[in-house]
């Protein structure tokens, strides 16, 4: 199944390790990389190049090969025990830098948090050890000692580079849980965030020197991550005491349409209420929620049909919560989900309102604004 541009190669306890398209740039820019530096390659193993079967090119593509299934075990020891502390890991997906978990529900505890930021060296750790002591074993077989010799390699490699304190590696969530059981949370993620870019920017410096596209790929990634994760962790300290309703425009009505109408009339519905995204309801409550590019997408092929009958071709992801839920109880729902919208629903189902990352946006602004009034445009009281 092919998925935001990846391939799902299997599942793990339901979670679907995927590979991106991107691996089809890397695995031949790695496995002919690898195949230039061939014959040093076979001396730092202990083999003569000229003993092993296969071509330079072959031994390539094996390497690169290896490297990724090596950051799949990686990933699957992280999730196998985030899964075991009570998390939840929707994906797993192989990219052009490396692997990367989408957590929806991490372990919360610090001590947790560690374990599973540290399973994954520990799973390299161990897979190394074992090639070596297999490399170690197999003298005389020149094409399974540089196998085994460079699988351990590769391992410990991952290891040791995963486990530098850098945000949001795995060394930087572990320094990450040890930092919050002194300074909370959101300190400890501040902090840890600045060293990770700091040591980004010190591996690009690195990259610029030594014209290595790969890894001033990897430096945007570390940098990039540890901004996001950043981010969303000032998101998450700063809807501790909100509720869904917060998220709600006052004295507006609730953004709905019957199943039994329009396109058409969707299209006027969103003009009057001035939002880009409407729930579909029935007489049993929400079934779907479509956007305006839906609309406009089905409008040419589907004129005169119902919205009912089109909900199956609408894909906007959403959680259906009480709107007396809290907002982390939503967002936490809408991210295991995978859902982009919340839908807010007086019990049993009537619907009161709809919460998209644009309402986040604007509540989280406005409370930005009002918590600091210097930061409000000249003229506006506070």
């Amino acid at each position: 199944m092919i998925r935001d541009g990846s391939l799902t190669l299997f599942r793990v306890r339901g979670v679907p390790v995927r590979a991106h398209w991107t691996l089809l740039l890397v695995v031949p820019y790695l496995a002919i990389a690898l195949s230039y530096q061939f014959r040093s390659i076979a001396g730092l193993a202990g083999v003569e190049s000229a003993q092993l079967t296969l071509p330079p090119i072959v031994w390539g593509a094996l390497l690169a090969a290896a490297l990724f299934a090596s950051v799949a075990l990686h990933e699957l020891a992280h999730t196998l025990l985030a899964l075991r502390f009570g998390g939840r890991v929707r994906s797993i997906t192989l990219m052009l830098v490396g692997g990367v978990s989408q957590v929806s529900r991490a372990p919360t505890r610090p001590l947790h948090e560690a374990l599973v930021a540290a399973a994954g060296p520990a799973a390299n750790f161990v897979i190394g050890a074992s090639c070596f002591a297999g490399y170690a074993a197999f003298g005389g077989h020149a094409d399974l000692q540089m196998a085994m010799f460079y699988v351990a390699a590769m391992n410990m490699s991952l290891g040791l580079f995963n486990l530098l304190p850098a945000f949001p590696m795995d060394g930087g969530r572990v320094l990450r849980a040890v930092l919050t059981v002194r300074l909370g949370r959101g300190r400890a993620t501040a902090i840890a965030a600045a060293v990770g870019k700091v040591f980004a920017i010190g591996l690009g410096v690195v990259a610029i020197f030594q014209v290595n596209l790969l890894l001033g790929l990897v430096a945007l990634f570390i940098y990039s991550g540890a901004t996001a994760e950043a981010a969303s962790e000032r998101i998450t300290q700063s809807i501790r005491d909100l509720l869904v309703t917060d998220f709600l425009p006052s004295r507006r009505q609730p953004p709905v349409i019957g199943s039994d109408e329009f396109l058409d009339d969707a299209l006027r519905r969103m003009s009057e209420l001035d939002r880009l995204e409407l729930v579909v309801v029935d007489r049993h409550g929400p079934i779907a929620v479509i956007e305006a590019d839906d609309v406009s997408r089905l409008s040419r092929s589907y004129p005169g049909v119902p919205i009912g009958l089109l909900a199956p071709r609408l894909h906007a992801g959403y959680v259906i919560v009480s709107e007396t839920a809290s907002a982390e109880e939503a967002l936490t729902a809408a991210a295991a989900a995978g859902a982009t919208y919340v839908v807010a629903v007086d019990p049993p189902a009537t619907v009161t309102g709809l919460v998209g990352p644009r309402d986040i946006a604007r509540t989280l602004k406005l409370r930005a604004l009002r918590g600091n009034p210097t930061h409000l445009a000249p003229g506006v009281a506070s």
